[in-house]
């Protein structure tokens, strides 16, 4: 069965990032103009999860530096 969706803290991981740090960034771009790049995501009974399809689009349109 192909995973269809990851979980905020699978994506943290694949990110390198603390479950917190996804969360600060969902929270502050919620309040603020300058919004942090995120990947699309949905909630679904207050779970965030990520599309793998557009996780992986997002991640390869991000800049690389």
């Amino acid at each position: 069965m192909k995973i269809l969706f990851y979980r905020i803290d699978e994506v943290a991981q694949l990110l390198h990032v603390s479950k917190q740090t996804l969360y600060n960034h969902i929270n502050h771009n919620k309040r603020s103009v300058n919004k942090h790049p995120l990947p699309p995501f949905i909630r679904v009974n207050g779970r965030l999860l990520f599309s793998v399809n557009e996780f992986e689009a997002w991640v390869k349109a991000q800049p690389r530096h």
